[in-house]
């Protein structure tokens, strides 16, 4: 829900769980854009990031469903690319979206299904932030899309070694290879090493869906101070 004096700002809904506590620290704060939808793909939760990509307060957008974001090309397709979605658990890839003055953004993403009951998570990495420009790859997101993400099934919590989960967090919120560096000490070449070793552990393809094997692994703290 949002804050009815912000309505920029987004507070966990009423049913909320401790044991999405990661999860909703994550959704808060981070600076990576993150939606929810509900099974009719219509946006019921968005945080401040995803907001300011698309340029809609949260209000507005909980009247909008995905299709509403998506190209006009590629609408007359999201039925079967949502059945397969849902049946698969999720898709990752790169994707274009519409922004409220009509502009196009080409985002990396992870779509996770059933996060929650009827509850759908769609986690960007932020073009601004990962440095890819935010140009369009009309040959390579329409396949992305159904690519089967494996869904994790047990919070292990123990895949990732101390320094990984640290990288991976940090990352999680948003912040640059540069800005993880200077938050850890550690050369840009070593944090870029130690997500890479992250990712072939939670067998993730692109940093966002390691993000999101991370949630659903138990692998980020929601007791980490950093998520405070």
């Amino acid at each position: 829900m949002t804050n009815p004096d912000n309505p920029q700002e987004v507070t966990p809904s009423a049913d909320t769980t401790v044991d999405d506590d990661a999860l909703w620290a994550l959704f808060s704060d981070s600076r990576n854009p993150m939606l929810l939808a509900d099974d009719d793909r219509r946006y019921v939760n968005a945080n401040t990031a995803a907001l300011v990509l698309l340029g809609y307060d949260l209000p507005t957008l909980r009247t909008m469903r995905i299709d509403d974001v998506s190209l006009p090309e590629y609408r007359p397709f999201l039925d079967d690319v949502w059945s397969d979605f849902l049946e698969k658990g999720g898709s990752i890839g790169q994707f274009p979206i519409l922004r409220s003055d009509g502009t196009a953004v080409n985002v990396h993403f992870n779509a996770t299904a059933n996060v929650r009951p009827g509850l759908h998570l769609s986690l960007f990495i932020n073009p601004m932030v990962s440095g890819d420009g935010g140009e369009l790859d009309t040959d390579s997101h329409k396949d992305s899309l159904q690519e089967p993400v494996p869904a994790v099934r047990a919070r292990t919590g123990d895949l990732l070694d101390e320094d990984e989960r640290t990288v991976i967090t940090l990352l999680a919120l948003g912040l640059s290879w540069h800005e993880v560096a200077e938050e850890t000490g550690m050369p840009v070449a070593q944090v870029r090493e130690l997500m890479e070793s992250a990712m072939t552990k939670l067998g993730a393809r692109t940093r966002a869906h390691a993000v999101s094997i991370a949630i659903r692994a138990g692998e980020i703290d929601p007791g980490d101070p950093r998520l405070r």
